[in-house]
């Protein structure tokens, strides 16, 4: 069974023009965060990095010059000090060694190598030969060291113990000017860096200088950086987000200024328009154009008005117009109807003028018949006078008629006159 699928429509222009700036600027936010906090990172571990090197070699350099002096005061001999026949010594776990130098670097090497550790992220920076072998490991107990029972820490007890892991033998046979090397320790299980620098002595390889950097240490500054950067990141997201629903706000507020008046103006409605601005962006040009509108329409609409006022002026007089017009057409249309009844009685006249003149003309010779016969009996007989008498009677008769015709006829004439 499927459902219809309603589409999120957003109507307000405060809340679309607000989601779309976010949109776009906070991806883009997010995006130089987060390569921020990876330029950060990069450079905070560049950096500790770098500060190792730095140590390292500076390890490096002054232990081979400590020993060199002492080749070339006297002190020491090249052979003591390239000393590699490890002597164990008795009684230790794990097994340490003496070596003919190991009482000297317990003197001198000290001095060097302790104060290194006062930096927070160093665990251990010590000489040792190119067989891994260390005289003399850190006095000074690290944050991150291991007690021991009777001891005073982890790292006395490392001291003139042979690291021959391939971590420490990479660190000692190095010769490149440094060696980074990521491992985790077997004893501890800690995570470290390993920086190593090459120790010469007299220009001769003897090891090299190993600084321990702690990850622990520098992943808590890498967390501390980034946690700096992940609050700044929030609390310029949120006043992006405060800007631009200040900014959404300005452009929507005199978007419904707008709206407002130009709903006012559709009703014609001018009464105390409000559409002055000082700004001098877009919006206020559009302010502008819109007042020069209203003016305009304004102007329009009383125009308008008066054309209004004389179109109804106009249209009483044509109405008056045409009410007498209809009333001429109505006196019209009565005579005209008088003429036809006119004419009609004319044509009934007319055709009773015909019959009569045809009876006239039937009489007429009927008349003439009875006067020859009149004539014709005046001469037979004396009842022939008597008969022509009353033919002449008759005949009078006949004449009144036409008379009363001709009466009739001359009355239709002056009718139709």
């Amino acid at each position: 069974m499927s459902f219809p699928v309603q589409k999120f429509a957003v109507k307000s222009l405060k809340l679309k023009n607000s989601i779309i700036i976010i949109s776009v600027i906070l991806p883009m936010l997010v995006g130089f965060l987060a390569y921020d906090l990876y330029r950060q990172s990069n450079t905070l571990r560049n950096a500790l990095l770098e500060r190792g090197i730095i140590l390292a070699q500076t390890g490096a350099a002054t232990s081979g010059k400590i020993m060199s002096d002492a080749i070339g005061h006297g002190v020491m001999t090249e052979e003591q000090i390239f000393d590699t026949n490890y002597i164990p010594i008795t009684n230790t776990s794990p097994q340490k060694y003496h070596t003919m130098f190991d009482s000297f670097t317990d003197t001198n090497l000290s001095k060097v190598q302790d104060p290194f550790l006062n930096d927070q992220v160093v665990i251990y920076a010590v000489s040792q030969d190119i067989n891994g072998y260390v005289p003399t490991h850190n006095n000074v107990y690290p944050k991150s060291g291991v007690f021991e029972p009777g001891g005073i820490g982890d790292n006395p007890a490392r001291s003139k113990r042979i690291f021959n892991d391939a971590v420490g033998l990479a660190s000692s046979q190095n010769t490149e000017p440094y060696l980074l090397q990521v491992y985790k320790r077997g004893d501890t299980g800690e995570t470290m860096w390993d920086i190593s620098s090459p120790i010469y002595v007299n220009g001769r390889h003897w090891g090299g200088f190993r600084v321990g950097f702690s990850m622990v240490e520098t992943n808590r500054q890498l967390a501390v950086a980034r946690g700096q950067i992940l609050g700044g990141g929030a609390v310029l997201t949120i006043a992006l987000i405060i800007l631009i629903i200040y900014i959404s706000n300005r452009i929507t507020d005199t978007v419904k200024r707008l709206e407002i008046e130009a709903d006012r103006i559709a009703g014609w409605d001018f009464t105390a328009i409000n559409l002055e601005t000082s700004s001098k962006d877009e919006l206020g040009s559009l302010i502008r154009s819109f007042g020069n509108m209203v003016n305009k329409l304004r102007d329009l609409g009383e125009r308008m008005n008066h054309s209004v006022a004389s179109a109804a002026e106009y249209t009483s007089e044509l109405q008056v117009s045409i009410k007498k017009a209809a009333d001429t057409s109505n006196a019209a249309v009565t005579k005209m109807s008088q003429l036809s009844e006119t004419a009609s009685k004319m044509e009934s006249s007319s055709e009773a003028v015909i019959n009569a003149s045809e009876k006239t003309a039937e009489s007429l010779a009927r008349a003439e018949e009875t006067l020859e016969k009149f004539l014709k009996q005046m001469k037979s007989s004396s009842v022939a006078m008597l008969r022509t008498s009353e033919s002449v009677k008759e005949l009078e008769s006949h004449l009144e008629k036409i008379g009363d015709i001709i009466q009739f006829i001359a009355l239709i004439a002056d009718q139709a006159n």
